[in-house]
């Protein structure tokens, strides 16, 4: 099925290959190529293996179009059959147009509000819920997101707390966009295996420090130049065929070893 040419303002079901980068409910970084479940355009159900730390960052790389883009995971669905479940992650850039689809707003322009608690303190809010946390909250009854009097990442659940005043009010203060622009732009700590050459025929088996949208760091005990133009295949392993992403090396800083390399991607 064709789905780049369709447009719609709802959720779309249909199988797109993705690749997701992250860091487990163990801690420990993994990448899994899997597809999506469901999709639009400020959010998507997908089907891994790995568990994910609800409120956690991942990359997902749309294998169709090469696109990227940082995800939060919401929370999880079903488990599926065996260690493989469904996740819900929210989009932190709708715009970029990672699904090739050009999605239509409602008519309406109307969200779900629901009363909803933080598991931990009580503390109530009536919240505006985008459509996949409006989902997982059906599915589950728990979504995941920062609480600012426990000043942590917690679970929340439908609340039948009166409505008062002070809950109101609590309700209409903005989000605070800083900690939204940090998100964004965050490195994900992950130690992955990648296979980096530039043009003059310097190869070599690294690992990364961090990963982002925008690019990554690197270390390797290969001399590269600020400047260079590189070719990196992350994940690398030997069994897979190589798919490389272009980037340009644009800093470089001694270790005890070797050297960190900031590397940019090449759109």
């Amino acid at each position: 099925m064709d789905i780049i040419e369709r447009r719609r303002s709802d959720r779309i079901l249909a199988p797109v290959r993705i690749r997701v980068i992250g860091n487990n409910a163990a801690g420990v970084s993994f990448a899994e190529e899997t597809v999506t479940v469901s999709f639009n355009q400020h959010g998507a159900r997908i089907s891994l293996i790995h568990s994910l730390l609800p409120d956690d960052i991942v990359l997902l790389k749309n294998l169709e179009n090469g696109i990227e883009e940082e995800f939060r995971v919401v929370g999880a669905f079903q488990q599926v059959f065996g260690d493989r479940r469904e996740w819900g992650v929210e989009a932190q850039n709708p715009e970029s147009g990672i699904w090739g689809v050009a999605f239509v707003p409602n008519a309406d322009g109307v969200q779900p509000k629901v009363m909803i608690e933080c598991a931990a303190c009580k503390t109530a809010a009536q919240s505006t819920l985008s459509s996949i946390e409006y989902d997982v909250l059906l599915a589950t009854g728990l979504i995941s997101r920062h609480c600012k009097r426990c000043d942590e990442t917690t679970r929340w659940k439908p609340s039948d707390q009166l409505v008062t005043p002070e809950i109101l009010e609590r309700s209409l203060k903005p989000p605070v966009q800083v900690s939204v622009e940090r998100r964004r732009t965050r490195r994900l700590k992950l130690t992955m295996q990648l296979r980096v050459r530039n043009t003059w025929g310097v190869m070599d088996i690294a690992q990364t420090r961090d990963v982002s949208k925008a690019g990554l760091c690197f270390f390797s005990t290969q001399h590269f130049s600020t400047g260079d133009e590189i070719y990196i295949t992350l994940p690398y392993s030997q069994s897979q065929t190589p798919v490389e992403t272009t980037g340009r090396i644009v800093w470089a800083a001694g270790g005890a070893s070797g050297r960190f390399f900031g590397v940019e991607y090449v759109r």
